[in-house]
């Protein structure tokens, strides 16, 4: 199965509905498989008492109906984080596929019971948690009746950016072994190559933030990946997917009757020109 490559538009998109479009626009042409926002407010968004540094929009409910109807059209799909209960309620009348649950919210029970609810699969990001929170969260949604196999586990390293020596890749498949599931990377690096790596180690969902330009302010654009970037990206893991192959080994359709050609014959061995 192919990875599913997900342009994040984060507040990126700046509070306007023609540069949010613009931005489903970009994804779909850098060849993103899902395009997300988020669907928030801002009141019920941090932990009590912290202050954001910046704006951050929100994303009024009727231009989630737009920005789905552009997708649609782009051949690309959209989707939103929920970071409140009846922003499921909404992203149910847009009519999401899946959903994700940022690394903030995976003790947000509430929440998870929500998006539990509705029976699709569900990305589980892990940022800034340790095996407990993880095993918590599934043990809660398996308590649930909420079918595991649904659930893909994002690795996460919350920072913004995520130095590369951070990063931690081996936790990736340390999840998919524990908790036998997919896995997949949420990735706040510089470097694309963070990604590409995670593709060879098994990432089913790759999601990096997309921007038009690292210099624009706001809380996202300084780590996110440029339009040219992220195109340059899903060239290289479509690339990668295609150099995986499969779990055996036999020869490539280019390397039938290469053996006859390279191979030494048993007569020849004993010859003075091949002993040397």
């Amino acid at each position: 199965m192919a990875v599913t490559i997900i342009a994040e538009v984060g507040s990126n998109w700046g509070g306007k509905l023609d540069h949010a479009l613009d931005y489903v626009e970009a994804a779909a042409m850098a060849g993103a498989d899902v395009v997300k926002f988020q669907t928030i407010r801002v009141g019920q968004l941090y932990a009590g008492g912290y202050e954001p540094k910046f704006v951050i929009p929100e994303l009024p409910d009727d231009w989630h109906f737009e920005l789905k109807a552009r997708a649609d059209k782009l051949g690309i799909e959209f989707m939103s984080t929920p970071f409140y209960l009846g922003a499921v309620d909404l992203l149910e009348r847009v009519g999401v596929k899946r959903y994700k649950i940022a690394s903030g919210d995976i003790t947000f029970r509430p929440l998870l019971q929500r998006v539990a609810e509705t029976g699709k699969p569900l990305l589980l990001s892990t940022g800034a948690c340790g095996m407990n929170d993880i095993r918590e969260a599934a043990g809660f949604l398996k308590w649930g009746c909420y079918s595991w196999n649904r659930v893909t586990l994002l690795h996460c390293v919350t920072r913004y950016p995520a130095p590369v020596d951070e990063m931690g890749l081996q936790s990736m498949r340390y999840l998919r072994d524990c908790f036998g599931c997919p896995v997949g990377l949420s990735d706040h690096s510089l470097s694309n190559a963070v990604s590409i790596a995670a593709v060879g180690m098994g990432a089913s969902v790759i999601e990096k933030h997309i921007t038009f330009d690292r210099r624009t302010p706001g809380p996202d654009h300084p780590f996110a990946t440029t339009v040219e970037e992220f195109a340059d990206l899903v060239r290289d893991i479509r690339a990668v997917e295609a150099a995986l192959g499969n779990y055996d080994k036999t020869p490539s359709p280019s390397e039938q009757g290469a053996a006859g050609r390279i191979r030494r014959n048993p007569s020849d061995w004993l010859r003075p020109e091949v002993r040397g």
